[in-house]
């Protein structure tokens, strides 16, 4: 049960989520694309189902916003 495999596999995955932890570019990357992609399918979803031009406008600027906020406390959350 407890082979070199085993051992390797498990030092890899130490090695992974401590450098994840310890490496401020990677989770600046991480949740900059979360926070992108949260982006994206929102304002998909808008344009897709909502026709009136005043609500959606409204809905985008709302958007924008929750993005950077919720970008903003993610970062603080982390670091």
């Amino acid at each position: 049960m407890f082979d070199i495999v085993w051992s390797f596999m498990r030092l890899g995955g130490i090695f992974f989520f401590s450098g994840i932890l310890l490496d401020i570019e990677i989770i600046v990357l991480v949740v900059g694309l979360v926070v992108l992609h949260m982006n994206f399918g929102l304002k998909a979803i808008l344009t897709d189902y909502i026709h009136t031009n005043k609500i959606k406008v409204a809905l985008l600027v709302l958007v924008r916003i929750s993005s950077i906020e919720i970008g903003r406390y993610i970062l603080e959350l982390l670091l």
